[in-house]
């Protein structure tokens, strides 16, 4: 297995140090917040990331800094991920490929003395780890927009959740490679979660299913719910960090199945959520991708599968959405997903 170092510079790093030195901060400094289920190292490096929407975030002062990322870079050297860039609440998406080593942020600063950043995997845990080896900058700051002690919002799903095929504009649907069209930071949840000024965390892989799976997947979500990486099925998640919120959304691959044993694997399924978020609002949510058929299926279940389980309430979308890749919602659509999701959950 081959690992990818990718450095991301600022222009000001590029023509070098006009201001007060720069210093070399290990991934593991205390000022990094990271959000999303991953393993930390023995080392000084930040913890290795797995799942689609998966974030760190920190802070800089002045206009120079320099990430050194490692990607693990699956699939004999060609299962790059991509990342979302966000600097002073400017974004920009990037690949952590070999033709971009080197990129410039200077467009994204602001003209404010302390700048805000967050790198979120916009590509899902089937793509591997990313994971922050150092940043090098002048002061290096806690993120200011995204607190550690706000509110923690988990959504449970599949494709949908993971963002995928959900950017079309540069690599058109039926081109390319699996993970080009995946925008995980766009999706509706992350979305939601900044409109409430929380925290996101997808538990999503695609193709997932409650009872089934589509694409001859060997795990359904039950199996798979308290991993790292979740479609290898790896590494044990200790649940340190409880959501306030849980939104699961399943169903979309299990299709139109046996009413019965579906409705007991979910009554069971929401035990287990139950048990590491004791506290937690559980929402249940019908998929925004189904037609007609599944949405009225979907919808009687989850009426029952709430009768049969104490404080678990629904949202039924409106409608469909699918004038992405695969007929997915696309991220002009996850927006109006999580506009109907934002209004209900507030």
């Amino acid at each position: 297995m081959m690992r990818f170092f990718l450095s991301i510079l600022s222009l000001a790093a590029l023509i070098g140090c006009s201001e007060s030195k720069v210093q070399c901060y290990n991934g593991s400094d205390s000022a990094i917040s990271y959000v999303g289920r991953s393993i930390a190292t023995a080392d000084t490096l930040g913890p290795r990331q797995w799942a689609a929407g998966s974030y760190f975030a920190f802070a800089f002062d002045g206009n120079e800094c320099t990430l050194n990322l490692i990607d693990e870079q699956i699939w004999s050297g060609t299962g790059f991920n991509y990342l979302e860039l966000v600097v002073d609440g400017r974004c920009t998406r990037i690949c952590t490929d070999t033709t971009l080593n080197v990129i410039v942020l200077d467009s994204l600063l602001s003209d404010a003395p302390t700048h805000d950043v967050l790198v979120c995997k916009d590509t899902e845990s089937s793509h591997g780890y990313i994971q922050l080896q150092s940043i090098i900058t002048r002061n290096l700051r806690a993120n200011r927009e995204l607190p550690e002690c706000s509110p923690i919002i988990e959504f449970i799903g599949n494709s949908i959740t993971c963002g995928a095929e959900a950017y079309c504009d540069e690599v058109p649907y039926g081109t390319g490679r699996w993970g080009d069209r995946h925008r995980a930071y766009l999706a509706y949840g992350p979305r939601v979660a900044r409109m409430m000024n929380a925290r996101w965390m997808l538990t999503s892989v695609s193709g997932i299913g409650l009872i089934h799976s589509c694409c001859d997947m060997d795990i359904v979500m039950p199996q798979v719910y308290d991993k790292v990486s979740l479609r290898n099925n790896e590494y044990e998640y200790n649940f340190a960090e409880q959501a306030n919120i849980v939104c699961i959304c399943l169903g979309q691959n299990d299709g139109i199945q046996d009413s019965t044993t579906f409705c007991n694997a979910y009554v069971d399924f929401i035990s287990t959520v139950r048990k590491h978020n004791p506290e937690a609002r559980i929402v249940l949510l019908s998929s925004p991708m189904a037609d007609d058929n599944l949405r009225a299926w979907q919808e009687r279940i989850l009426l029952s599968v709430e009768n049969q389980v104490e404080s678990v309430e629904h949202y039924f979308f409106s409608r469909q959405w699918n004038n992405g890749g695969g007929d997915h919602p696309d991220c002009n659509e996850h927006a109006e997903i999580a506009e109907e999701l934002y209004n209900y959950l507030r």
